[in-house]
């Protein structure tokens, strides 16, 4: 798996030589197939809720001239982390947005997006990993590349907590980042979000999604709008001053 995830990087090109005009979204909808994820109060997987999540987000970005949206997986299936980020290599992302849903212990007060990065105590293994996966010839040229995707992702998470609802929080955490391969060996700027809340979803949609939820996609939707300076149907240049 890990050479097929190689080969397929290679054939896509490096990342951080794309120079494709169309901004490139890779959205990542977390768990399926034998693997469910948590479950909700009512019994209901989070896999079919992040699905639910990753599609609408797919369906509101569509509509964004300039942008390329892609899906790691779009049914029942569950590739692995190797497979979802040998993807985003291919399509020389400019940003991968992993989609799960995360769960309180109090049901009734849970609320808010969590967006986990790769933390400084993690640099070792994600330099060690670039190069084992053949991303970077040495050390220095890996540090400079990780230093060019954190930045953008810093980046992108400044828009992003603009977009917010004002009620609705947004934590950044780059210390359980760490354990997320798919944050540890990507080629690409990539994050980890944990929507609101799985604990939460009602029981007469399996499962629908809540009026929080569809709030945060917005949000993402719009920062994404913002950030790679896209417009709504109808026209877009795709490449803008603050794209990443």
């Amino acid at each position: 798996m890990r050479l097929r995830y190689f080969i397929i990087a290679v054939l896509g090109g490096w990342v951080f030589a794309s120079t494709s005009q169309a901004q490139t979204i890779v959205i990542d909808a977390g768990h399926g197939g034998a693997d469910d994820g948590y479950y909700s109060w009512t019994g209901h997987p989070e896999d079919e809720l992040v699905l639910r999540i990753a599609t609408h987000l797919e369906s509101q970005l569509s509509d964004m001239a300039g942008l390329d949206v892609q899906m790691t997986r779009s049914g029942e299936g569950g590739p692995s982390d190797e497979t979802r980020l040998a993807i985003a290599n291919a399509a020389g992302a400019d940003l991968l947005l992993s989609i799960h849903a995360d769960v309180a212990t109090e049901r009734a007060a849970a609320g808010g997006l969590i967006v986990y990065t790769v933390s400084d105590l993690s640099r070792r293994r994600v330099l060690a990993r670039t190069q084992e996966l053949g991303f970077a010839p040495d050390t220095a040229t890996a540090s400079r590349a990780l230093d060019e995707r954190l930045e953008r992702e810093a980046m992108f998470i400044d828009v992003l907590q603009a977009q917010m609802p004002g009620d609705v929080p947004l934590v950044v955490d780059n210390g359980r980042g760490g354990l997320f391969d798919i944050l540890m060996d990507a080629n690409t700027p990539s994050l980890f979000l944990e929507f609101p809340y799985l604990s939460n979803s009602p029981a007469t949609v399996s499962p629908a999604l809540t009026d929080d939820q569809i709030a945060v996609i917005d949000a993402v939707a719009e920062a994404i709008r913002a950030h790679y300076s896209v417009d709504g149907m109808g026209g877009g240049t795709g490449s803008g001053s603050n794209g990443l």
